[in-house]
């Protein structure tokens, strides 16, 4: 007789077929939700791109606010002056930056054409493609038109004024939620966290809801701040580098590195990319122009494999392929303030889903081991 328990092609029991059901309606239902999160992300993003700023920056800025407030200086009065020293310092460091970004926008056109004029010899095969290519169409459809103009039909011309002014309405509704949210989150306290303590019925989730609370400002404030120095440190260094160089305006491209050094894997590429067309448009020797590039590369070498892993260690402990698919996603629907905000924003899920049985499983995908 043979044991049914062992038998390969036994069906399924009536109990398996209905967990199996479940599993298939749970997994359908997460993926509807995924998508309307998504959607919803994307059509409110005017909106919840400024609170989520608003948030990370709180992570950022509350340890120097308790700080303060060890001091006996009250809390309100400890938010206002880090609110208020923050945004002073990113206003004077806008400033500083604001003279060299507009005098290379200025000059943009005129070297944009020098660089054309560089790279004749690479557009000049494509251009007899290109030809060919309109000559066989003009056969297959008879000969070209009489009259019939080749030129490319010029298109409206591109005013980055008007362009600002049209987005004017947005960013000062973006600045001004950020700003404000941001002085009740640091005076405030603990007073959210509180409330969420109140409302939690068991003692149990009480302490979960803290601890999980604790983990998140933790992790994420120490992730911030340290990659934030060792940022800073990049875009000087780089600075630094461009102007032993002689590249023009050394600090706005140290600047722009450092800010692009934030988002993982594509900043870097960015970086060296840019960069390589400034070095194209100001040098003549093939040497030169390679240089720039090559000591970003450099700098980014050191910073990854060395720099960042000694001080930040693997504080998040993120997989490379979730960190690379939240930039695909959170880029799409953000654009680049989207990517800035990826690992922060991945990050916190990671931590919220380690503390949540029927979560766990997320939190082991998205972690690195």
């Amino acid at each position: 007789m043979t044991d049914e328990s062992t038998n390969p092609d036994q069906q399924p029991t009536g109990e398996e077929q209905a967990v199996d059901a479940v599993w298939i309606r749970s997994a359908a239902l997460a993926g509807i939700l995924f998508l309307m999160v998504m959607y919803t992300m994307y059509l409110a993003a005017t909106l919840i791109i400024p609170i989520e700023l608003g948030f990370l920056l709180s992570l950022v800025l509350s340890p120097l606010v308790r700080g303060m407030v060890r001091l006996r200086i009250p809390q309100v009065l400890s938010a206002l002056v880090v609110m208020l020293s923050t945004v002073g310092l990113l206003a004077a460091a806008l400033y500083a930056f604001a003279a060299p970004a507009a005098e290379w926008m200025d000059t943009a056109p005129t070297e944009l054409r020098k660089l054309e004029y560089k790279l004749a010899w690479v557009k000049e095969p494509i251009q007899k493609i290109q030809d060919a290519q309109q000559q066989v169409e003009d056969l297959a459809n008879g000969g070209p038109e009489p009259g019939a103009n080749r030129a490319t039909p010029k298109g409206s011309s591109f005013s980055l004024v008007d362009t600002f002014l049209g987005l004017t309405p947005d960013l000062l509704f973006g600045l001004a939620v950020v700003l404000i949210l941001l002085f009740f989150v640091l005076a405030s306290g603990d007073a959210f966290l509180s409330k969420m303590v109140q409302v939690t019925p068991r003692l149990h989730d009480k302490k979960r809801v803290v601890a999980t609370a604790r983990d998140i400002q933790r992790h994420i404030s120490i992730y911030l701040g340290t990659i934030t120095l060792i940022n800073l440190t990049v875009g000087l260094v780089v600075a630094a580098a461009m102007y032993l160089l002689d590249m023009p305006n050394p600090l706005l491209w140290g600047a722009m590195v450092g800010i692009l050094n934030f988002i993982p894997y594509l900043g870097v590429a960015a970086s060296i990319v840019i960069v390589g067309f400034v070095s194209m448009l100001t040098f003549d020797s093939v040497n030169q122009m390679l240089l720039p590039p090559l000591v970003i590369f450099l700098v980014n070498v050191v910073e990854g494999q060395f720099l960042t892993p000694m001080i930040a260690g693997r504080q998040l402990s993120l997989s490379p392929i979730a960190v690379f698919l939240s930039l695909v996603v959170l880029g799409w629907i953000w654009g680049i303030v989207g990517m800035l905000m990826a690992v922060p924003i991945i990050a916190t899920i990671k931590l919220v889903c380690e503390q949540i049985g029927p979560l766990e499983n997320v939190a082991t995908f998205l972690g690195r081991h």
